[in-house]
């Protein structure tokens, strides 16, 4: 791979590339679901997956630097140093994840979100590689997964293209933003940063989404059904105001059982 000096990261192999990528395919067709007719559907499926994610992940083990990951650049690491709060989600360590980058799945990688900038970035080779957000559909880190969400046409309420955390993926989707900005404090004669974090979520019901950050919105939005909502509320003991999280899922996963639209 050759690492141009003004920050883009890009490969001098394009043809090699296209054809392993025309490759994989050929190799992910041949593992078909239906090859030992003597086993269930459900069992084809297991195998099938388990092989098809054994198969990529030994083909971008040899692939190495031909991967169609690394036409993202080169990371820029924030060098400042906060009193309260991170630039990083979790973490500013890399952690074990997957992502769903231009359609094509990597499992098994070392990762870490700036979301104060909303960039995930991969590590490969001792470089940190800053991917196109708009390329990655989806990833998944310590156990919490992310997609990026375009905003208009079939998400309609959603106010920015960027990357949401999915808490909730069922009828009535429920999807997280996280976002951060730095606040500078002179005080006796030093400065100090903090970095703020601003959380907003937001269900969907037919095709729209509509925010809830407060109880009132979520009740209002759940009007139809609210005293059953209240009640569910208090005989589980969910807080909304100091575990907003496990909250929201819960409502919402209950709101669909019990709605019929």
């Amino acid at each position: 791979m050759t690492l141009v000096c003004k920050g883009k990261c890009v490969s001098n192999q394009r043809t090699e590339m296209k054809f392993g990528l025309l490759s994989i395919c050929l190799l992910a067709a041949s593992l078909s679901p239906h090859y030992v007719s003597a086993q269930s559907q459900q069992e084809d499926s297991i195998f099938y997956q388990s092989a098809l994610t054994h198969t990529i992940s030994v083909y971008f083990e040899q692939l190495g630097d031909q991967s169609r990951l690394f036409n993202g650049s080169l990371y820029a690491p924030i060098d400042l140093t906060f009193q309260k709060g991170s630039p990083y989600f979790i973490s500013d360590k890399p952690s074990n994840g997957s992502v769903v980058y231009d359609s094509i799945f990597y499992p098994n990688l070392a990762i870490f979100y700036d979301d104060y900038r909303q960039y995930l970035v991969v590590i490969d080779h001792a470089f940190q590689l800053q991917l196109v957000n708009e390329k990655v559909s989806s990833f998944n880190i310590a156990d919490h997964h992310f997609e990026y969400v375009f905003s208009g046409g079939l998400n309609k309420g959603i106010p920015v293209s960027a990357f949401y955390e999915v808490l909730y993926n069922g009828r009535s989707r429920l999807l997280k933003h996280t976002s951060k900005k730095i606040r500078e404090v002179l005080s006796t004669n030093e400065l100090r940063r903090y970095m703020d974090e601003f959380e907003d979520y937001y269900i969907r019901r037919r095709n729209e989404y509509t925010i809830v950050n407060s109880k009132r919105e979520l009740l209002n939005f759940m009007n139809d059904h609210k005293k059953e909502i209240q009640r569910f509320m208090r005989k589980n003991k969910l807080d909304f105001q100091n575990d907003k999280d496990n909250t929201l899922s819960q409502v919402a996963a209950y709101y669909d059982q019990i709605a019929n639209n």
